[in-house]
């Protein structure tokens, strides 16, 4: 009887990882900022900034003080104060085919550059995004975002909690 309720547990935790491992909180590199993807209706996977580190520009930034906002963005009209980098996309139109996320968009606000993005699980905890130059991924960089799980240590209430 343990095995088998090993083997369901077992099996059910396989299921969730491949159905659903895209989508959750992820802190990128650093620790500057956590991520939130989710899987929309159409089944194309987005995120938006959940988190910053330094929700403010720090000391001797010529904005010092200033929530940070998308201040870098190339279409001068999306430069304003009023669109905040906490809450701001930065990964779209990501769909699954063959194992990983590809086809989609990952936006830079520290830059203001958009990249043609993918992203792979290499572990249910790890995620690793590509932001590329290149539609077919060869000129670009890669970073390893790590899952979040302790939301409250970083003050992120999720639906449920509200």
């Amino acid at each position: 009887m343990k095995k088998i309720i090993l083997g369901f547990m077992l099996l059910m935790t396989s299921l969730t990882f491949t159905q659903d491992g895209y989508t959750g909180y992820w802190m990128m590199p650093e620790g500057k900022f956590i991520i939130h993807i989710q899987k929309a209706e159409n089944n194309e996977y987005v995120g938006h900034v959940a988190w910053l580190k330094d929700l403010y520009y720090p000391v001797g930034d010529k904005m010092e003080g200033i929530e940070q906002y998308d201040r870098n963005n190339p279409d001068k009209t999306l430069r304003i104060e009023s669109r905040k980098v906490m809450g701001l996309p930065v990964v779209g139109e990501l769909f699954e085919k063959n194992g990983k996320l590809q086809d989609g968009w990952i936006y830079d606000s520290w830059n203001g550059k958009l990249y043609h993005g993918s992203a792979k699980l290499l572990d249910e905890n790890t995620l690793k995004l590509r932001g590329s130059f290149d539609k077919w991924g060869i000129l670009g960089l890669s970073q390893k975002a790590k899952r979040v799980v302790n939301l409250e240590k970083y003050g992120i209430q999720t639906d449920e909690k509200k």
